[in-house]
């Protein structure tokens, strides 16, 4: 494992175990309808300029992308209308959701992530991700790919996972990327992965590589300027629908420009993230169903070289 998971591994799989009573708690004060409702309600105002109004404990802590502001600053200044496209992800256990969508801010598309906890049926945590095409992020926001419907749906009884074992099969995700090993990750070989409203896996054949599924391009080392994942954070898991959504920083230290791959022998990077220094924070969500990581969902944020998230990690295990 990475310096990352070597240390907190098994930190975070004990944190997504919630206590039975926090958990009845939680179910009781805010169900999926409640949680999306109370979003939807947060969406509404945003055009307006206005936060006044929405239902916030007195201790409410927001952010927006990584950078801890007062509620009401920020895209809250710009916030044009709402795109209709809107995912949600849903953990009523936990009090806690997710949402990705599109707004319009000063006549431009941006991306929106949001990640939200719900207490008492009030917001304690926002923490709100903007994606602006000014970043030089990439992808086209007013020619997205529509979020697939599998999403949405539940998975069976007998292929669900419980909560621990979501997040532990995600994490191996991150270890395949640090590792560029993508055998040690549960793909589905028909898997998908979309990041910033465009197919990244399985990727297009190009005249000098062949078309390659998410495990293929693990195994090419295509990755490798990516050195370290830190900060993995998984926030949001609904069991019922084999979810799981966290956030991610992606640490590219912009001197790695070549690959040694087992398939191609040595090849140049020609990823835009890799030739300089930046942290890169990965706004991710997984299908999983059977054990097996169906699809890939993220928004790709671009961020300062070594940035924080803002938020704390899992506690270290003692």
């Amino acid at each position: 494992m990475g310096a990352w998971s070597a240390r907190a591994a098994a930190a975070l799989l004990l944190a997504a175990v919630i206590p039975t009573n926090q958990a009845s708690a939680a179910t009781a004060s805010c169900n999926r309808s409640c949680l999306e409702g109370l979003v939807n309600q947060y969406l509404a105002a945003l055009p307006t300029h206005d936060a006044s109004r929405l239902p916030v404990a007195k201790t409410v802590r927001f952010t927006e992308n990584t950078n801890a502001m007062k509620l009401g600053d920020g895209l809250w200044r710009t916030a044009g209308a709402l795109e209709p496209d809107r995912f949600f992800i849903s953990d009523p256990q936990a009090g806690q959701v997710a949402f990705y969508g599109r707004i319009k801010e000063n006549g431009q598309t941006a991306l929106l992530a949001l990640r939200m906890k719900v207490v008492d049926r009030k917001f304690t945590e926002i923490e709100q991700m903007v994606v602006r095409k000014s970043s030089n992020s990439p992808g086209d926001f007013d020619k997205m790919i529509p979020v697939s419907a599998t999403w949405g749906q539940t998975v069976p009884v007998a292929n669900r996972r419980p909560r621990a074992e979501l997040i532990r099969l995600a994490n191996l995700y991150f270890e395949g990327i640090e590792k560029g090993n993508g055998d040690i990750v549960p793909f589905d070989d028909t898997g998908i992965r979309i990041e910033n409203g465009f197919q990244t896996a399985p990727s297009r054949a190009t005249p000098d590589r062949p078309a390659m599924n998410v495990r293929e391009q693990f195994n090419s080392k295509i990755f490798n300027y990516i050195t370290e994942v830190q900060h993995r954070r998984f926030l949001v898991v609904d069991e019922e629908r084999g979810v799981v959504f966290g956030t991610f920083m992606f640490k590219h230290p912009g001197d790695i420009l070549e690959a040694n791959s087992p398939r191609f022998g040595k090849v140049k990077i020609t990823s835009a993230l890799a030739q300089y220094p930046n942290t890169t924070q990965i706004i991710e969500a997984f299908k999983i169903d059977g054990g097996r990581i169906k699809e890939i969902y993220a928004y790709v944020s671009l961020l300062p070289y070594e940035q924080k998230p803002g938020w704390p990690d899992a506690p270290a295990k003692k």
